[in-house]
């Protein structure tokens, strides 16, 4: 009787080996970008601020370009898969820019403000998915992608409701999409409308829904924005177990058995982004003084360095092919949904949040 093969799992030294050739040129990708960026504050300042350019906008749409045009051979193609781990840690740096006296500044009336959106924005694609002859799974899959932060959360939706592959694919496609045309359109219209820096980092925080593309977006338009847009993506994050379990409970239904089954507590404790609590701590350090200017002033750079890698990963990632491959009911339903919460909050941040 013949024996299957055994397939074993790659060491760490030789994830590391394959990943660098991919990483090295994420790493002048950056270069290029900061340095672009640099010449073109100095010779193009006004063209560069109209345009809402900066270098980690730069590095998407130069990835973008490198990766549709000439294309990346396969041995770079493991070092791209770390735009997760860049943004994250710059996240995570990210903590030093804040206070817990700025956290709360930002207060409960934000939180408020996110809470409502992301449920609100499930509710509302549940209420339309089935004109789009919408599976369940795939609603759900949409809805946790559209409404707290894209990729991340379709991946945590998807194996508790048991989405098929193709579905949860098809939903971060659609997700790319949208959040890549946000990322290029809400930065001029907020300069046109006369938006604050807050203001604009709270609608991008709540409109977009991609964490990087959020920081993209944000940082695109001002420091102040990037940072403003950080605090309501953390927000966001933080919601997330609760708006996952949310959705699983109304694909199973609140009343079948499969559903009675689940420990919540547990559930939201699994689901937990554990990055959360290193901002949470690095804030705390920074609130009690720990760090000196020249750590703070080294922090904000490397801030800088990790958007931008991860931004140049997210660029040379980005097919157009496999858009165009999403097809368009899920993706129109998404687009629909995602006006109608970008423009709700838009009203809301001019209404209520004057700031």
């Amino acid at each position: 009787m013949a024996q299957t093969a055994t397939v074993r799992e790659p060491s760490l030294g030789n994830k590391i080996t394959e990943a660098i050739p991919g990483l090295i040129l994420v790493v002048l990708l950056t270069y290029v970008s900061i340095t672009f960026d640099g010449w073109l504050k100095d010779n193009y300042s006004s063209a560069r601020e109209a345009l809402s350019l900066n270098y980690v906008f730069i590095a998407i749409i130069f990835g973008m370009l490198i990766r549709n045009t000439i294309g990346v051979p396969t041995l770079l193609e493991p070092g791209l898969k770390y735009s997760t781990v860049f943004t994250k840690a710059g996240i995570v740096v990210m903590g030093m820019k804040y206070t817990w006296a700025s956290l709360i500044e930002v207060g409960a009336v934000s939180m408020a403000f996110i809470t409502v959106f992301l449920f609100g924005t499930v509710w509302l694609m549940f209420s339309l998915k089935s004109r789009f002859k919408l599976s369940d799974s795939l609603g759900g899959c949409l809805a946790s992608g559209f409404s707290i932060c894209g990729v991340s959360a379709t991946v945590a939706t998807g194996p508790a409701i048991r989405a098929k592959g193709q579905e949860m694919a098809y939903a971060i496609a659609s997700i790319l999409i949208f959040g890549l045309a946000m990322l290029f359109i809400l930065p001029p219209i907020g300069k046109a409308i006369g938006l604050t820096e807050a203001q604009f980092g709270a609608w991008a925080g709540v409109s977009i829904v991609n964490s990087a593309q959020v920081l993209a977006a944000g940082f695109a338009f001002g420091e102040e924005a990037g940072l403003v847009a950080g605090i309501y993506n953390m927000g966001r994050v933080v919601l997330l177990p609760f708006v996952v379990l949310y959705i699983v409970m109304k694909v199973l239904g609140n009343k079948s058995k499969e559903a009675g089954e689940i420990n919540k507590t547990q559930f939201v404790l699994d689901k937990f982004p554990v990055f959360v609590l290193a901002f949470i701590a690095v804030m705390a350090l920074n609130t009690a003084g720990v760090f000196t200017k020249e750590e703070l002033k080294t922090g904000a750079l490397f801030m800088d360095y990790a958007f931008t890698l991860g931004f140049a990963s997210i660029g040379l990632t980005t097919k157009f092919s496999d858009m165009k491959a999403a097809g368009k009911d899920g993706i129109i339903l998404g687009v629909i949904v995602a006006l109608i919460k970008a423009l709700l909050a838009l009203a809301v941040v001019m209404l209520i949040l004057p700031i």
